[in-house]
């Protein structure tokens, strides 16, 4: 299994719009084969902190999702709601 974190800085005013581009993105994610969990979680301690953790059955799953459209608007859109580049971090487990 591959775990993803993801995590965006965002910028005050522009939280609501994140929140709407990565909903539909979250939502359609779920539904792909290979997909075990993709969740967004928001920091306690900076409210415009967030965490999204993927978790995928393998390396081509991945690649899959890497040509979703959503996912891909969403990138294009980061430089507009983000304070600074995203953080990733891909992991592995034998679980």
């Amino acid at each position: 299994m591959k775990i993803i974190n993801a995590s965006f800085y965002i910028k005050k005013d522009e939280k609501e719009s994140f929140l709407a581009a990565v909903k539909p993105l979250i939502e359609s994610s779920r539904k792909e084969k290979g997909c075990l969990a993709y969740n967004l979680f928001e920091s306690f301690e900076d409210p415009n902190h967030f965490v999204m953790i993927e978790h995928w059955e393998s390396q081509e799953a991945i690649n899959e999702h890497n040509k979703n459209p959503l996912l891909k608007e969403l990138l294009e859109n980061i430089p507009t709601f983000s304070t600074k580049q995203p953080v990733l971090t891909v992991s592995n487990t034998e679980i």
